[in-house]
């Protein structure tokens, strides 16, 4: 797989990915990396980042780790521990995902989102069900 125009043809590939900025940043066999910016859109009535850009950042990246491989993930089950709150002192959401397991039929990855300086904001375990082609077309 050529990681770079994964990179550059997933964006505009996800209109909802896009809608709250979230860009792929850099893929390795069994990884991805991702980042959302911090912007007044996306704070939830209590003025800090909605859970929903933590939980669609970290099922992006650990989806996309688990493509790395040529399988085409789909979501079966997410699970994410939100850590610490994002605020408007946070310029961005930063994910790093890794893959546990490749299997036939299931792929599970691991995720973990922080902050510019480092600090945990979320983790979280994805796991995905490995599609067929043939699979895909019946729903597209």
């Amino acid at each position: 797989m050529n990681y770079e125009e994964f990179i550059k043809n997933y964006h505009g590939f996800s209109p909802f990915a896009d809608n709250i900025g979230l860009k792929l940043t850099a893929m390795s066999d069994g990884h991805c990396e991702g980042e959302v910016p911090v912007t007044p859109a996306l704070f939830n009535p209590i003025g800090t980042i909605h859970g929903g850009v933590y939980y669609t950042l970290a099922d992006t990246v650990g989806g996309c780790a688990a493509r790395t491989r040529g399988q085409i993930p789909t979501t079966i089950e997410g699970k994410l521990n939100h850590i610490r709150a994002a605020t408007s002192k946070d310029k961005k959401l930063i994910a790093k995902g890794d893959v546990l397991h490749f299997g036939q039929k299931t792929i599970v990855s691991s995720v973990v989102i922080t902050n510019e300086s480092g600090q945990t904001l979320a983790a979280g375990l994805f796991t995905f069900f490995a599609l067929d082609k043939k699979d895909l077309e019946r729903w597209v």
